[in-house]
């Protein structure tokens, strides 16, 4: 990559404008477009990342428009930007907020399979504040967000954000509508709830789905073999054919989803139903529970 820089642990990186020291502490990620680095300075610490000079531009523009939502950034606060000058050769840099905690799919590792639909809650609220500005997150893989502690999802890799109707600019072919041949690269809200259905149904199956890519008739297959996710099918199937226009309106046909499950299963025990039955009606009236409690927060 031109311009890439590969910095070393207790390394010194100097911004040859600010002036600004920053120790390397450790890789923290590493993309198509630039490696980030944990470093350590005077105002804590902070994640570095190294790019060339076009993609440096485009993120902080990126990180600045996101704090513009309700004045609290779904991604990473910028910080600022700069260079690093060894023997004539110039490295572009920015620093941004260091957002501490586990990725998606190593957040839901030893988890209950139910919460894949809670992290599919958790990332529409994301991409509700996203839309709002008029941008995509376009690159959805699990590597790309954090489960913070005060539990929600939040960008820490915004290369691929991208304004509404233009092409989505960075993408991973898994989550990529195009690839499973369901629509265009088109920025818009259905590319990116397309994505975050994939991914929901990947944290569960990731195998299975990636033997699937560009059939979506065994991605939905996956869907239907699954308990949990079979809970969420017509939501999922929905946004498999870009039906839904906004988050919002995914989010909430996920709650209507559970509202008739529950219905459904109360009224088979009233008929007598297996226990098989009861133990379903009891996931699924919990599940629900769940969902309404994070919905409502």
């Amino acid at each position: 990559m031109k311009n890439q820089y590969e910095a070393s642990p207790g390394e010194l990186i100097k911004g040859k404008w600010t002036g600004h020291v920053w120790r390397i502490e450790r890789e923290i990620g590493r993309g198509a477009n630039g490696v980030v680095y944990l470093v350590s300075g005077a105002a804590g610490r902070a994640a570095l990342k190294f790019a060339d000079s076009a993609s440096v531009a485009s993120e902080t523009n990126a990180l600045t428009a996101l704090e513009r939502v309700r004045g609290e950034s779904p991604g990473p606060f910028f910080i600022e930007a700069d260079d690093l000058e060894i023997k004539g050769a110039i490295y572009p840099f920015f620093l941004m907020e260091f957002i501490d905690g586990p990725v998606l799919h190593t957040f839901i590792k030893g988890k209950r399979e139910e919460w894949s639909i809670i992290l599919l809650i958790w990332l529409l609220t994301f991409l509700e504040s996203l839309h709002q500005l008029g941008h995509v997150m376009g690159d959805l893989k699990p590597e790309n967000f954090i489960v913070t502690a005060q539990k929600a999802v939040r960008a820490v890799d915004v290369g691929g954000i991208t304004k509404f109707g233009r092409s989505v600019k960075e993408y991973t072919a898994l989550y990529d509508r195009a690839a499973w041949q369901a629509g265009t690269r088109r920025a818009e809200p259905a590319y990116d709830l397309f994505g975050a259905a994939v991914l929901t149904v990947a944290l569960l199956h990731k195998q299975a789905v990636q033997r699937a890519l560009g059939d979506i008739e065994e991605l939905k297959k996956i869907v239907q073999s699954s308990p949990v996710l079979q809970l969420i099918e017509p939501v999922l199937c929905n946004a498999f054919a870009s039906k839904y226009d906004n988050a919002s309106s995914m989010k909430k046909e996920l709650l209507l989803c559970f509202a008739k499950t529950k219905t459904r299963t109360r009224a088979g025990r009233k008929k007598g139903k297996t226990f098989f039955l009861g133990k379903w009606a009891m996931l699924a009236g919990a599940l629900a529970a769940i969902v309404m409690l994070f919905l409502l927060n």
